[in-house]
């Protein structure tokens, strides 16, 4: 069961609490809090002064993984970090020896707000563009601070069920990242992915499961119909760009981190703050495909989609130079980010540079229907219907029926 709901804006001790977005404050500092020990505060403050036994607070936190005392005592710990607490002088949390802990400081809600459930984990949110917020493997490098072969090995996995879009696995990824900050707060990959993955969410699926989801989508349709603008949307496009921004002060010469945080400002409006996080990060590493693709989309938000192709083609070639080192994450996308090339010259009516990259995703991917029918019409358009009928013929006989080819070879 999800943590209970808890008002932004309550006060406990000397601080004041935002559990949306993270934070806690003081006069004027503020302390960016993870999710976990959120979670851990907001289970805690909802009943002060009483007791709250691990299991509870372990089937609360963690409901679907296994975790031990010892991540549960990180947690508390990092708490009694963020409130400044001494485990031994309790103002704050106080260990009640074999039971469980319990929250001691004045709890003061804020009278003119609405308590809402913490969004962390539990809430029901969205995110991502189709190919325009794929990650570049390739950026993942040395350039940051070492970690331990268990997180590297977590990270890794999250990478690739961040890169099979769909929710599950996108919480999935978010799992991972957050178990591997919950033993490394200052890891620059879990950092950055999760700050991704938050993006996903706002942009993806913004309805509870069953609801519609906008699994295909891009941003500029996502921030034109509203989904980044809703109270939640808004508290996790904020909570991923403080991830981000910490990413890029922990590990300053790497690209992906530069990406992921220009993602968060292209999510939250400020395309020119995120053409520079984007720039940054192909200057760092010339093949970041995923930069490359982003800075494209920003000028396809633009209006200005020729503007884009060249950033598009750059993502491509950096694609088929990545692919045999990391074709899970490639695969689902090059050949949708060559269609997506292909269009855009048809639309600018070049069909000879459509016709061209057409062909060229179908050398690498031979029945992929939308380019299958991209390349009928256009043999079609300048007269040769037998040679548009023998690919919709060959697309049928070997995938099955398909609407838009039929209607291309009937006479």
């Amino acid at each position: 069961m999800p943590p209970p709901a808890f008002p932004d804006g309550a006060r406990i001790g000397a601080w004041r609490v935002t559990p949306s977005a993270g934070r806690l404050t003081r006069g004027g500092e503020e302390r960016a809090i993870e999710p976990k020990v959120m979670d851990l505060l907001v289970l805690l403050a909802a009943r002060p002064g009483q007791v709250v036994a691990h299991e509870e607070i372990l089937n609360t936190l963690w409901p679907d993984t296994i975790v031990g005392d010892d991540t549960l005592a990180r947690c508390v710990s990092k708490l009694r970090k963020a409130f400044d607490d001494d485990a031994k002088t309790p103002a704050y949390v106080e260990t009640i020896a074999k039971r469980g802990y319990r929250l001691i400081a004045d709890v003061e809600l804020a009278p003119a707000q609405t308590p809402e459930r913490r969004a962390w984990r539990w809430g029901i949110v969205a995110a991502g563009a189709v190919a325009v917020l794929a990650m570049s493997g390739l950026a993942w490098r040395s350039l940051q601070p070492p970690q331990s072969h268990a997180a590297a090995t977590l990270v890794a996995r999250a990478k690739d069920y961040y890169f099979q879009y769909t929710r599950t696995d996108n919480e999935a990824a978010i799992a991972l990242y957050e178990r591997v900050l919950e033993t490394d707060a200052d890891n620059a990959e879990a950092l950055a992915g999760l700050a991704t993955a938050l993006v996903q969410r706002v942009l993806r699926w913004p309805n509870p499961p069953g609801g519609e989801d906008f699994t295909r989508t891009t941003l500029g349709e996502a921030l034109a119909d509203g989904r980044t603008d809703t109270p939640q949307g808004q508290a996790w496009l904020s909570l991923a760009r403080d991830l981000a921004g910490r990413a890029t002060a922990i590990a300053p010469r790497d690209a992906f981190v530069h990406q992921a945080h220009g993602l968060t400002l292209a999510a939250s409006g400020d395309f020119d703050a995120a053409e520079a996080a984007y720039t940054r990060a192909v200057t760092i590493d010339a093949d970041t495909w995923g930069a490359l693709i982003n800075l494209g989309d920003l000028e396809e938000i633009r209006g200005a989609p020729t503007r884009a192709l060249p950033f598009y083609e750059r993502a491509y070639a950096a694609m088929e130079r990545a692919y045999d080192s990391e074709p899970q994450r490639i695969r689902l996308w090059h050949a949708e980010l060559g269609i997506v090339i292909a269009d855009r010259y048809a639309d600018a009516g070049d069909a000879a540079a459509a016709e061209a990259w057409y062909r060229r995703v179908l050398t690498q991917s031979p029945l992929h229907p939308e380019a299958v029918v991209g390349l009928a019409a256009l043999l079609k358009q300048k007269g040769d219907a037998e040679g548009a009928a023998r690919l919709c013929a060959s697309l049928i006989e070997r995938t099955g029926p398909n609407a838009a080819c039929a209607t291309l070879i009937t006479p």
